[in-house]
């Protein structure tokens, strides 16, 4: 508070007050005095009278040195300011409403939502605009959006727009919606009516730059606060997946955001859908983490934690990643190395089956030389590749109890391949007896293509809508020819050459099976690793015999909101990305990444067009949008850039001047009723 003057030298007519006090020493009674005649007979008279005028002319001479005073005051233009309020855009003519939709404005007080009660105090707020007012409309989220293009004057039209403003559910990104208004108003002054929570540690603090610019521009932001009394809510804000006792352990951390402790209840779902219910009790304006294990087998995916508020349903939930636990890794055997990775037996199969390494994928194929058989677990793999081994008669017996007591075998060709040695140590195994390779093609042809699949087959189900043609390019100059065989109960052909010549033959073995490839995997024999089937095809064979692949464990995350760039490991495909409900998400391809954002949390999976997913995406809300708590205000802001925009201002001089005339009468009337006296 202060207090100010306009002209402070005008404060100098104080010293007038001296005129006043002449005047009534002028009149005294000089001390000299002698008595005389009828004089002493009224002396007692004279002393009572003389008390009684000495009374009144103090009284007159104080009302005078008031006036006087007071006009002095009413000269120097007293003013008196204070810190209070907010601006007023009344006059400005050009206003902008701008709108938070962000996640935080979901939170449930007195019955509605932050953005339903926002919604109604802009509409309100509108209503009251004089005619003629120009207007715009600006929302924000992750992303500031002008829903108005320009000012208008068709207030209702913009109040139209305010009530169908509905939550984004991303960030607060209040700095570009500052910018966006501050574009509507074209570098003219001008008011920003915002409707916000405020909430989060860098929702103001963040737009402090765009704000310097509007006010320094002539513009005034006009906080409207909506927010809930106490702030109150109780957010996922992570689970993750880690190695531990059992399968692995989920860390789970629940925040409070109240005043309030509170225990609340969660569970935990993992892809394949087992849940654990747990509680957790959260300190007021605090943390708390608790952990829960994971069986010793469970399929990879996206899993969701789930916690139970009533206040802000948006954050109940995160998601995380889960490799498949257990039993799930492939192991490769590669008979022919080759002198560099690229001439390897299995270089395309290995990138089928992670195309991008290990790092992202939480699964890796182990890639062996025949000797290193040796390593072959039942517990730790699901499915073993036997690309082009020649011998496999010293590793015969594992081969066989690894089959019969429910472990996978894969069999492909190549120039190392020998009917004898096959049939004399996996003669029970193969689905029909190896003869010997037959050449479709000279060296110089393509070769002769497969012929199309059948859909009612579990593998190549998922290519029924359009994929299934894919499989008519893959082509072979040379193949394994098999023995005559029927298919039965056990057996089952797969796919065919063209002109009916077995390509992929399967077996079942006890609680195992074999499958057949009577091709080769690298580009001795034919084109097929560079053929867009290859990869989905390979996963697929893997998922179906019970293991997982790298590809259908690839792992990335990402925020409602924000965009995500996610690099393909082939330039060549094109694939779908399909939100948490199942349907297609806009997205494109940009050089040899995908971009998309997703507007919901969940599982997002990343696929080739009727093929297994070969990516998944754990997207979940930013943690920032949960904490409901005001940091700083706008106001507190705006007022530190400019301090008058708040300042409040009391001109005294109207009070002066009454008070000044009203004494001047009242000293008038005291000295007409004293001469009278």
């Amino acid at each position: 508070m202060a207090l100010t003057a306009l002209l402070p030298w005008a404060l100098g007519l104080a010293a007038l007050a001296i005129l006043p006090i002449l005047a009534h020493l002028s009149k005294q009674v000089p001390k000299s005095k002698r008595e005389f005649g009828a004089m002493l007979l009224a002396k007692r008279l004279s002393k009572r009278l003389r008390r009684r005028r000495r009374m009144k002319d103090w009284l007159l001479l104080l009302l005078r040195l008031l006036v006087v005073a007071l006009l002095a005051l009413t000269a120097a233009g007293l003013e008196f300011s204070y810190q209070g309020g907010i601006p007023t855009y009344a006059g400005s003519g050009r206003v902008v409403v701008v709108l938070d939709q962000s996640l935080s404005m979901s939170l449930t007080d007195t019955g509605s939502s932050l953005l339903s009660r926002a919604r109604a105090e802009a509409i309100a707020e509108i209503a009251e605009m004089p005619p003629g007012t120009q207007l715009g409309l600006v929302v924000y989220g992750t992303e500031a959006r002008r829903v108005t293009p320009e000012l208008t004057e068709d207030l209702e039209s913009v109040s139209a727009r305010v009530a169908a403003v509905e939550l984004q559910g991303g960030a607060s990104n209040l700095r570009d919606a500052l910018h966006e208004a501050r574009e509507l108003l074209a570098g003219e002054p001008g008011a920003v009516l915002l409707f916000s929570d405020e909430a989060g540690p860098d929702h103001v603090t963040g737009a402090e730059s765009e704000l310097a610019l509007l006010v320094a521009g002539g513009g005034v932001v006009i906080p409207k606060p909506v927010a809930a009394d106490p702030p109150r809510n109780v957010a996922v804000l992570q689970a993750e997946y880690g190695e531990g006792i059992e399968g692995g352990q989920v860390t789970i951390t629940v925040a409070n955001y109240g005043t309030e402790p509170t225990e609340t209840a969660c569970e935990v779902t993992l892809p394949d859908g087992a849940a654990v219910p747990i509680f957790i009790d959260v300190p007021a304006g605090g943390e708390a983490t608790e952990r829960v294990t994971v069986p010793r087998e469970a399929l990879g995916g996206v899993g969701r934690v789930d916690c139970e508020d009533p206040d802000l349903p948006f954050d109940n939930s995160a998601y995380f990643h889960l490799p498949r636990v257990g039993a799930s890794r492939v192991l490769v055997v590669d008979g022919d190395p080759g002198d560099t990775p690229t001439r390897s037996e299995v270089y395309f199969l290995e990138r089928a089956l992670a195309p991008w390494g290990g790092a992202r994928t939480g699964v890796r194929p182990d890639v062996i030389t025949p000797a290193g058989l040796t390593t072959l677990d039942p517990d730790i793999h699901r499915v073993v590749f036997l690309a082009n081994v020649a011998d496999p008669r010293p590793f015969a017996a594992e081969l066989m109890a690894f089959v019969r007591n429910g472990g996978n075998l894969v069999i492909t060709g190549g120039t190392n391949i020998t009917a004898e040695r096959y049939e004399a140590a996996l003669g029970p195994l193969l689905p029909a007896q190896i003869r010997r390779p037959r050449s479709l093609a000279a060296a110089d042809e393509p070769g002769v293509p497969l012929e199309l699949p059948d859909l009612s087959h579990e593998i190549f189900a998922p290519f029924a809508r359009s994929g299934r043609g894919l499989f008519t390019r893959v082509r072979s100059r040379r193949v394994l020819t098999l023995e005559p065989y029927v298919d039965n109960d056990d057996v089952t052909t797969l796919l065919n050459w063209e002109g009916g010549l077995p390509a992929m033959v399967e077996r079942k073995v006890g609680a195992g099976r074999v499958v057949l490839w009577t091709g080769s995997i690298d580009l001795s024999w034919g084109d097929f690793p560079l053929q867009t089937a290859f990869m989905p095809m390979m996963q697929r064979l893997v998922a179906y015999l019970g293991g997982e692949s790298g590809g259908t464990a690839a792992r990335f995350d990402g925020r409602v909101g924000e965009s995500l760039v996610i690099p393909l490991p082939d330039i060549a495909l094109e694939p779908d990305v399909i939100g948490p409900d199942g349907a297609l998400v806009r997205a494109r391809i940009d050089g040899a990444t995908i971009v998309f954002t997703p507007e919901a949390a969940g599982a997002y999976q990343m696929k080739l067009p009727d093929a297994p997913p070969i990516a998944w995406i754990a997207v979940n809300v930013p943690p920032n949008e949960s904490d409901v708590r005001v940091y700083k205000s706008v106001r507190a802001s705006e007022e530190e850039l400019e301090p008058e925009l708040f300042t409040r201002r009391i001109d005294l001089t109207p009070g002066f001047l009454g008070l000044s005339i009203f004494m001047l009468l009242a000293q008038a009337l005291l000295a007409v009723r004293g001469s009278s006296t």
